[in-house]
């Protein structure tokens, strides 16, 4: 990146770190995220028995038992074999039909874009880049960037510094891209770098005059019968192309299914099967001992003959060529790629030793659990109101008979005078209206925030109100004032964000901590993204103290910037990095995610 735009970045990083709400972005505001538009679903997969497609109803069972124990922070997961989904659920509270944030997944989507262009003969692979966007270039950007073209940005081997961080702080992210420096020679190595998958994207614009979004309508999308699909633009109106774009599981099969087919679908050709073998080849070596390699735009497994679309937090379409197998899950866990615990569980279940039959004796019982265990995970669960004094007993000290006597009937006499915990936090709290010592805390999650320049002015004020027995939050942020219910269990809503629709899921837990203080635990899942909002209400008499948390947590946040850090050679950046202690770094990250505030009683 160039001095500019290191200064603005660093300015921005420092005012992160501190927890700085209201911040003002150096790009100026517009509203990306849409609500999800529930268009009528078409082209939908078949469905298919296991054992018809050779696999076990109950095989399929424990996997998905054992993905959904040890994999606390799965959204979603779909078997597809031979074209048909074997097995499919989602996590209560998300939800099978809606879209989910794909991030960097949508980056071979955007390599597809490039391999149409190539089979239309209007691009190739060892065109240069200066001359597809000459009137983006001057003559010192030309100097650098001479040499550089599509196959280097599709094998993120450009050497372009300008990264995800400098997009935060610039409108124009084609002049940023060349008016950074050049880290290495253009091929001789491989930093993965989202900014590679934009300047493809405006590529397509450059040849076609269309976004790449409205290039992919009629080859793509409605080809496949996808309907309910968003992808954001850059400050300029370009298609992001590294990121932003919002897909169903469902649509996301079946992109990866017709990866699988060679690149038809319903006798269509979408791509050449020149351009799917090449693009899920090895292309680079990525210099990680993760087990992959690189491809264009694709994530190569060559010991387990597979290649994936990855995107952060869990967001992958895995393929199996040998076995025609597909696995899709949405996420939010703790992986910047997929060699985490999640997909620990696939290969030890989908790996080299699993080799399906083409088909095997039917197992009815197995395949009723199977849908039976299916079910339960899409079901929300209602909480069981703690009673007064503290959580219901669930030790194994004592017999039955003590259980009945002294735990169940005590139960029950609390049950009737109404002594619940969530009854008696709604008398201490409904009516009250606290105001901020400060405005560190925020609803939307910071991860949230920037990925969509939609920053928090900071929470000035907290106001409960009883709805029957639910419980109405109500937020002032800056102008803006946002009403989430909270029920015991959680409850679809949506809100607008300076005007952005999120679809949430939201609901409210009476509990008491070691002290004995009556706590408000709010969850809030932004479900269309692998993001969520926890907070604590610790209640007293005037006062009210709130601590605000974020998942996926702090931890990422630091691995993640710690890997754009890394690939930033800058200067400024470097030094920064190599002169403040890692510790503190840490410190200031976690800081930043995990707040607390105090807040006095201003109104009963």
């Amino acid at each position: 990146m160039d001095l500019k735009t290191q200064k603005k970045t660093l300015e921005l990083l420092y005012k992160l770190l501190d927890g700085t709400n209201g911040i003002v972005p150096f790009v100026e505001y517009s509203p990306q995220k849409q609500a999800f538009p529930d268009k009528e679903e078409k082209q939908r997969l078949k469905r298919a028995i296991p054992e018809t497609q050779g696999i076990s109803s109950v095989y399929l069972k424990t996997f998905l038992e054992e993905l959904v124990s040890r994999e606390k922070k799965i959204h979603g997961i779909m078997v597809i074999r031979n074209g048909c989904v074997l097995a499919e659920t989602v996590l209560a509270p998300y939800q099978m039909k809606l879209w989910h944030a794909t991030y960097s997944l949508c980056k071979s989507i955007t390599g597809m874009a490039i391999g149409m262009l190539i089979d239309e003969g209007r691009l190739k692979l060892d065109d240069r880049v200066v001359d597809i966007l000459s009137s983006k270039v001057n003559p010192i950007s030309y100097l650098k960037y001479k040499n550089l073209t599509i196959r280097h940005l599709l094998t993120m081997t450009s050497g372009a510094s300008f990264n995800e961080m400098g997009s935060a702080t610039e409108t124009d992210w084609i002049k940023g891209y060349f008016d950074s420096h050049v880290r290495f020679t253009h091929g001789s190595q491989f930093c993965y770098n989202s900014m590679n998958s934009y300047m493809l994207s405006a590529v397509v614009t450059e040849v076609t005059g269309q976004t790449m979004m409205e290039y992919l309508n009629n080859r793509l999308w409605e080809p496949l019968g996808i309907t309910n699909v968003y992808w954001e633009s850059c400050p300029m109106g370009r298609t992001k192309g590294g990121w932003g774009l919002y897909l169903t599981m469902e649509d996301m099969a079946k992109i990866g299914q017709m990866y699988l087919q060679k690149g038809l679908w319903k006798g269509k050709r979408i791509l050449s099967e020149n351009w799917i073998a090449s693009s899920c080849q090895k292309q680079v070596d990525t210099g990680e001992e993760n087990g992959y390699s690189y491809g264009y735009h694709n994530w190569i497994a060559e010991e387990e003959h597979a290649y994936l679309f990855n995107g952060m937090f869990g967001q992958n379409v895995l393929i199996y060529p040998d076995k025609r197998m597909i696995l899709v899950t949405v996420a939010g866990n703790n992986e910047l790629f997929a060699d985490g615990l999640m997909m620990q569980i696939i290969r030890s279940y989908f790996g080299n030793d699993f080799q399906p039959d083409d088909s095997i004796e039917m197992d009815q019982k197995g395949y009723e659990a199977l849908k039976k265990f299916e079910k339960k995970c899409m079901e929300i669960k209602p909480i069981k109101a703690p009673l007064f004094g503290g959580w219901p007993w669930k030790g194994t000290v004592g017999t039955n008979r003590w259980r009945k006597k002294y735990i169940l009937k005590g139960r029950e006499e609390r049950k009737i005078k109404g002594e619940n915990l969530w009854d008696i936090l709604l008398k201490n709290i409904c009516q009250n209206k606290y105001r901020m010592e400060n405005t560190k805390g925020s609803l939307v999650p910071r991860f949230l925030q920037v990925v969509h320049n939609n920053y928090s002015e900071g929470i000035e004020t907290i106001q409960f109100v009883r709805c029957q027995n639910k419980l109405l939050m109500t937020i002032n942020e800056g102008n803006e004032v946002y009403g989430i219910i909270l029920p015991e269990t959680y409850q679809i809503q949506t809100i607008c964000y300076h005007g952005e629709e999120y679809s949430i899921a939201a609901k409210g837990e009476a509990a008491k901590n070691e002290d004995g203080i009556l706590v408000l635990k709010i969850d809030i899942r932004f479900i269309e993204t692998p993001h969520r909002r926890k907070i604590k209400c610790f209640v007293y008499d005037k006062k009210i103290s709130v601590h605000f948390d974020e998942e996926p947590g702090w931890n990422m946040i630091q691995k993640a910037l710690s890997t754009v850090a890394q690939a930033d050679s800058s200067v400024l950046m470097q030094g920064l990095m190599t002169k403040l202690d890692r510790e503190y770094i840490e410190y200031k990250i976690r800081s930043a995610v995990k707040i607390d505030v105090t807040g006095e009683l201003i109104e009963k």
